[in-house]
């Protein structure tokens, strides 16, 4: 009996053909990688079940009779008929229940700036009018950070396409300042947004080709208040979890005296508030007296100042590291340095000819940091460098370029892993639907597909907190992949390229398969062999097998090449070892 190791390497590939990848991992969903060996993902729960988005007060009126109900706000509403709404927190009406009032809508007509109907499942026995409670328009969620109070309280801040909410002391806010410009406003589907000779001449477009030029937050906090800049708006906020009286501020206001027209903001670690691309001026970086956010007027008796970055790129954002920030720009990066008085700080080149996709996609993990560029990844640890990906093929040949500033990036620290999220499929994908996983420990790759709009590791929370693009918060890794939210009849899976079980032009007969998995119930994992003759010819399907607590499984089947799929359970976790095939040699025939 010849016992024939089939388990490939850890890791997929992507680049390149399936026979070139041969022995290798070429496919997968729903796993990782983890010291070398195949396991499924964590799964997620939620963390909110409304989403977050823009939240008004509102009653409900009902109708007898009638299944729809009437919704009046406090301030004007915005929507039209067509747009999602979610009620929260109503109690029973007129006869409909509390859970038919607490749902999903379509809005079904406008008759005024503050009221809106929607069609429920149930029906009116009288005419009613509810208690004020919340009506939510939900809202993308496009970045995440998370903190503590001086109390010892979680702060978790959630930037949208239109707002900015925040949870503390186990409340929901929304602190969305007063004439914020938000991201909600995507791009123009007028005439000549899509391709010449699609649908009818002189039509608006149903949808667009154009650049979806979407921006982003930057968040910090001074203190325990929370400071924010998104750089579609340019001013910079703050937000106090104590106003004074015990109770957190209404909405998020400018600080005075802070300049507009800004990309992002940051706290430095000497205590100055730090603004990129300040007062509109795209290369202009300025920063505040020394413990005072309000003071942004260089004398010589204050620390306040403003220098130029000596490159010709556009600053667009910055993060920490170490005891430097490092500036990104639309042609590389710069090192912000401190120097102490009279000048405060310096800025030097740190690397050109790297600039970021998206400045979403920068992720710090500590020792490093590391971003997709327009077609490679990079790391910098004091050096740029240039990150070979054994999944390169996978996202620059299906990322959309008109929505690739979508494209964002994730630290997940229990697993030496880095996620990048990026949107696949039609000009209209706008928030990312794939993943790729960098485990930078093992230095191994892999791919899936998950709707998430953004992301903060555990730190603040014990898990990772990420959001979908439908305004939806969850916590990862929580427990098994069983009744995850949204996952549906998804199993983890991974699917090796070709793998050679005879020599030259000789066959080979499977006669018993023999696997090594570990799990809390067998089976785990469900194994499927099909084989080929030769790398281009037709696939054939040798059957499914799972395994006992005996070790092994009687096969009978020949080939030069199969292909396996392991496709593993979502009620526990699993790890696939080294599988191995007691296979026969025979001759040049099938």
């Amino acid at each position: 009996m010849a016992l024939l190791p089939i388990t490939p390497p850890a890791g997929i590939i992507k680049n390149g053909t399936d026979y070139a990848n041969k022995g290798r991992w070429v496919d997968g969903d729903l796993v990782r990688f983890e010291n070398g060996y195949l396991k499924p993902l964590g799964g997620w729960t939620y963390f909110r079940e409304k989403p977050v988005g823009t939240f008004f007060v509102g009653t409900v009126t009902t109708a007898s009779s009638s299944a729809n109900i009437t919704i009046t706000t406090t301030v004007a509403h915005g929507l039209a008929v067509g747009n999602t709404i979610v009620l929260e927190g109503f109690a029973a009406t007129g006869g409909i229940t509390a859970t038919e009032i607490n749902a999903t809508f379509t809005v079904a007509s406008v008759p005024s700036t503050t009221t809106f109907t929607v069609a429920t499942t149930g029906s009116g026995t009288s005419a009613a009018t509810s208690s004020s409670s919340r009506v939510i328009q939900p809202a993308t969620p496009i970045g995440m950070y998370s903190y503590k109070a001086n109390n010892g309280e979680e702060i978790l801040a959630i930037g949208t396409r239109s707002g900015v909410n925040v949870f503390y002391n186990d409340i929901w806010y929304d602190i969305t300042p007063a004439g914020f410009s938000g991201d909600d406003v995507i791009t123009s589907t007028g005439y000549g947004a899509y391709h010449y000779g699609v649908e009818d001449y002189g039509d608006e477009r149903s949808t667009s080709a154009l650049n979806f030029d979407t921006k982003s937050f930057s968040f910090d906090n001074w203190g325990e208040h929370l400071v924010f800049c998104f750089a579609g708006d340019g001013k910079i906020y703050q937000w106090r979890p104590d106003a004074g009286s015990g109770s957190p501020d209404t909405i998020a206001t400018a600080i005075t005296n802070a300049p507009t027209g800004c990309q992002a903001v940051i706290v430095s670690n000497e205590r100055h508030l730090i603004a990129i691309g300040a007062g509109g001026d795209p290369r202009k970086i300025a920063w505040s007296e020394r413990e005072n956010n309000t003071n942004w007027t260089a004398s010589a008796i204050n620390s306040a100042g403003d220098l130029q970055i000596p490159t010709g790129g556009k600053a667009n954002y910055a993060v920490k590291y170490k005891g430097d920030i490092i500036i990104f720009t639309d042609v590389g990066i710069n090192k912000l340095v401190y120097v102490g008085n009279p000048f405060v700080y310096g800025i030097q080149d740190a690397g050109t000819n790297c600039k970021a996709i998206s400045s979403r996609s920068i992720v710090s993990s500590g020792d490093f940091l590391s971003w997709i560029s327009e077609n490679s990844f990079f790391t910098y640890d004091g050096v740029v460098k240039e990150l070979k990906s054994d999944v390169h093929d996978y996202i620059f040949d299906n990322l959309q370029q008109n929505t690739q500033q979508s494209t964002f990036g994730a630290h997940n620290i229990d697993y030496n892993e880095i996620w990048w999220f990026f949107p696949v499929g039609d000009v209209d994908q706008f928030s990312p639907n794939k993943y790729i996983i960098w485990n930078y420990l093992d230095n191994s790759w892999s791919i899936g597909s998950l709707n998430r709009s953004s992301w903060i590791d555990q730190g603040v929370f014990n898990n990772p907190i990420a959001c979908d693009a439908d305004g939806y918060v969850y916590e990862h890794d929580k427990r098994a992949l069983f009744n995850s939210p949204g996952i549906g009849s998804r199993k983890p899976f991974c699917i090796t390229g070709p793998l050679e079980i005879s020599n030259g032009d000789r066959v080979a007969q499977v006669n018993q398969i023999l696997p090594d998995e570990e799990t809390t119930t067998l089976p785990g994992v469900t194994l499927n062999f099909s084989g080929k003759f030769t790398p281009l010819g037709a696939t054939t399907d040798f059957g499914s097998f799972t395994f006992e607590s005996d070790g092994y499984i009687d096969a009978r089947f020949s080939a030069r090449q199969v292909q396996m799929k392991v496709e593993g359970s979502l009620t526990q976790d699993f790890q696939v070892g080294n599988i191995r095939l007691d296979v026969k040699a025979r001759g040049r025939r099938w």
